[in-house]
């Protein structure tokens, strides 16, 4: 895809997933990635936001697993969708969000499918 304002810059159209969660269950969130074949994402620790049961802290106070944590994955449809899939079962039983939106990268090659 190119788009006028980027010139000759090929744009490649990908899905974006950010999933915010308790920290304590990070893993749970890499093994869906994993499994849905993502090479790759970005998790930030100390999250803080206002959510349905109030304000929640970013720091962490005596460990990495209390607080909140904030994934964000890009690949093709179909692994997101994957990953959706697992964390609406995840969140039947745990808190957490996620949001899921079309996003345009240019180097493509660092999204691609991982194979084990």
């Amino acid at each position: 895809m190119t788009n006028a304002a980027f010139g000759d810059l090929m744009l490649h159209r990908l899905k974006k997933i950010e999933i915010v969660l308790l920290a304590e269950d990070y893993a749970l969130v890499e093994e869906l990635l994993k499994a849905a074949g993502i090479g790759g994402w970005t998790m930030i620790r100390d999250v803080a936001g206002m959510g349905h049961s109030g304000f929640h802290q970013g720091k962490t106070i005596f460990n990495d697993q209390s607080g909140l944590v904030m994934f964000v994955g890009v690949a093709k449809e179909n692994a997101i969708a994957d990953v959706a899939r697992g964390l609406a079962r995840l969140f039947e039983k745990r808190p957490g969000v996620t949001f899921l939106s079309d996003v345009e990268v240019m180097r493509s090659d660092y999204f691609a499918k991982v194979t084990a």
